[in-house]
């Protein structure tokens, strides 16, 4: 059996919590570039770009028809970029009051793919309870969230940075992560907590679902200019304690 630690992140761990993030981010590239395509703005700019290569530039129209594959390409590209560029910002512009990650304990010649494994997700707290010797195994972070405070009251909490390696997942890392972040925020007195994902992180929507968050309201944002938006959904749950 191997295992996965939920633990308070240290100074030195940002490095591989960034490429964690990153990485995560990264993996949503097809999802979001699938999505894209059939935007009827990406049709547009295909007939736009093809008219401007047979009219302005004479090409012959055989060959108009590399609009087609310039556009995709561009596409994704921008795709590729405006994520890379958002995972840099959850690293470095937003300051978390709290940050946790999941530290997998694998064996030292560990050759099996993790998405094969059966790990169990456990606290810190309890790896002594699990007889678990620390040495024995060889340690990496492959998940991380982080809490901040809202910018619309001090009552409220934010979760961003949920993000757990692609090989790691449909293993309840993310869930445990987010209950953890949700247990801090009830001891900190915090009425409510917010977040916000995309429509194309539909396994997501269903783990926040599971750890109790709705819809507060959908919106649409823009992905790299004002022509290409996605549907955002902002979620909240209740974490405040019942007080008799």
């Amino acid at each position: 059996m191997f295992f996965i630690v939920i633990r308070e992140s240290l100074p030195n761990d940002i490095p591989a919590i960034s490429e964690v993030v990153r990485k995560a981010y990264i993996s949503n590239v097809p999802t979001t570039f699938f999505s894209a395509l059939f935007n009827e703005v990406t049709f547009q700019a295909v007939i736009l770009l093809a008219a401007f290569m047979f009219i302005f530039m004479g090409v012959p129209l055989q060959y108009c028809l590399t609009a087609l594959p310039a556009v995709l390409i561009m596409l994704y590209i921008l795709i590729y970029g405006t994520l890379l560029m958002k995972a840099a910002e959850l690293i470095h512009s937003k300051r978390p009051l709290q940050c946790w990650v999941a530290e997998a304990y694998e064996p030292y010649f560990f050759t099996e793919k993790p998405q094969n494994c059966f790990y169990k997700v456990i606290p810190q707290e309890k790896i002594f309870d699990e007889g678990i010797n620390t040495s024995n195994y060889r340690k990496s972070i492959i998940g991380t969230c982080a809490v901040m405070k809202h910018n619309l009251s001090e009552e409220w909490s934010w979760l961003f940075r949920l993000a757990v390696d692609q090989r790691y997942r449909k293993k309840g890392i993310g869930l445990l992560l987010t209950q953890t972040a949700q247990n801090w925020a009830r001891i900190n007195r915090f009425n409510y907590m917010e977040l916000v994902i995309t429509e194309c992180q539909e396994e997501a929507r269903q783990l926040f679902a599971n750890a109790g968050f709705q819809i507060k309201q959908m919106y649409h944002k823009r992905l790299f200019t004002s022509i290409f938006t996605i549907q955002m959904c902002q979620l909240r749950a209740e974490v405040r304690s019942t007080f008799k």
